[in-house]
């Protein structure tokens, strides 16, 4: 399967866990937040922390400054970023750039999308037509 479509499935997929979590009785239990042994805050970008975002590893997820988020959900087993596509090549150049010193390795790398880990956080980032997402969520 090509990574845009294993991206596309991944996003998709915890969207539709993430909105059935939210009817849950008992939230999940997360794993601890990874924490970087050298965090560097990247240079023009801003945390999901800074955005609003207070669950997992929202401190070590930076977006470019300025971005327009179009859909958020923080849950403490999940993050997702959402945005319009006018914004969607500089978001993947940026998470490029900046999720290995942020202490993430990133899996796969291809146009159109990434996948990263640290710890027990999976991430991916995928881009279409209209949208891009971003999902963390715990393993």
């Amino acid at each position: 399967m090509k990574l845009r479509g294993m991206v596309a499935t991944m996003v998709a997929g915890l969207a539709l866990v993430t909105l059935a979590g939210c009817a849950a009785a008992v939230p999940p239990t997360p794993s601890p937040t990874p924490v970087a042994s050298a965090i560097v805050t990247p240079d023009q970008g801003q945390s999901l922390a800074a955005l609003g975002f207070t669950n997992g590893p929202a401190a070590l997820i930076w977006l470019p400054t300025g971005v327009q988020l179009t859909y958020t959900a923080d849950q403490p087993n999940a993050l997702i970023a959402a945005g319009d596509s006018s914004q969607a090549g500089a978001v993947q150049d940026y998470l490029r750039q900046t999720l290995p010193g942020l202490g993430w390795q990133i899996t796969a790398d291809a146009d159109g999308g990434l996948m990263f880990q640290q710890g027990n956080w999976q991430g991916a980032y995928a881009l279409g037509t209209d949208s891009w997402a971003l999902t963390v969520r715990d393993d």
